[in-house]
């Protein structure tokens, strides 16, 4: 079961699409030993628009695929998560939500969109502003059925009926409602963060949501679902925050943040105090091993366990 009902890495859908558990063993954002995430069957996967590098890291196994050519244990074929050196892509979270009102059966799915794209001004994506969409399949042996992440080109979707042009339709609704979430959070965020730089949408076992913005500044803002000012909390985590060099994730009670100026992850939560603090932090090497570096980050786990 998803201990978080919805969950969405937001990069700005403005210009660029400017589209918690406390895991570790310190309260003053010292690096965490081991990996304690909290964020049970989610991976994150890391990218790098300068190298088209991507690599996922399974939380619960504390394990590292390499997206680049690769297969998964049972022999999936990865590789439709290759692109060209050229390429420069940016992730971005769809909580597809197929047209019920049970929030649990949305799935999670990761859009790969070309950074030139920006539904502010470009309006509704079509299957020319992704390089390809990936999500969970299923794979099923001896009564046992696993879950590995693959990918669908974008020319999947250059149809004019079925499924994937239904798909089309849900994902271009989506980001209508996300682009207006953020004018909203851009609205609220106080003069001082220099702007709204990105945001996250959690929300709680108790149906209660919140959104994490993120200033160019580096702080973090924390709304509820409202949006009132001033904010309910905010927490200086950075130095800064730039567009495509970030990314966010859902914890059990607050939200991993990715600093591609620090090549770190930090766990943001807040205890019975209700204060929000940096809990901990990890160097990315300790994720995806040494040598690799990220720009972006994102999260997702299948929808059924």
């Amino acid at each position: 079961m998803k201990k978080n009902i919805a969950k969405n890495i937001a990069l700005t859908l403005g210009a660029a699409l400017v589209l918690g558990g406390c895991g570790g063993s310190s309260d003053n954002g010292t690096q965490a030993d081991p990996l304690e995430l909290e964020s049970d069957g989610k991976t994150l996967v890391f990218y790098s628009a300068s190298t088209n590098g991507h690599y996922a890291f399974d939380v619960d196994s504390e394990s590292t695929t390499n997206l680049n050519g690769a297969t998964d244990s049972d022999g999936n074929d990865l590789t439709n998560f290759n692109m060209s050196a050229a390429d420069e892509g940016k992730p971005f979270i769809w909580i597809d939500n197929k047209g019920d009102t049970n929030a649990s059966n949305d799935e999670d799915k990761l859009v790969m969109f070309k950074q030139s794209y920006s539904f502010a001004d470009d309006g509704n994506a079509s299957w020319e502003d992704f390089y390809y969409l990936g999500h969970f399949h299923s794979h099923t042996e001896n009564d046992q059925t696993s879950y590995y992440l693959a990918a669908h080109d974008n020319d999947e979707f250059n149809v004019t009926s079925g499924g994937k042009y239904n798909a089309m339709v849900r994902l271009n609704q989506y980001l209508a409602q996300q682009y207006t979430l953020e004018q909203n959070l851009s609205n609220a965020i106080p003069a001082d963060a220099n702007g709204l730089c990105g945001f996250h949408t959690f929300v709680s076992e108790e149906d209660e949501t919140f959104y994490y913005a993120m200033g160019k500044n580096g702080t973090m803002y924390i709304y509820d679902e409202e949006i009132t000012t001033p904010a309910l909390d905010s927490v200086a985590v950075t130095d800064s925050c730039s567009p495509n060099a970030f990314g966010m994730s859902s914890t059990e009670d607050g939200v991993l943040y990715f600093s591609a100026d620090t090549q770190k992850v930090y766990s943001i939560d807040s205890h019975e105090d209700g204060i929000y603090h940096v809990h901990s932090s990890w160097d990315l090497s300790q994720l995806i091993g040494s040598g690799k570096s990220a720009e972006m980050m994102v999260g997702l786990e299948p929808l059924v366990k």
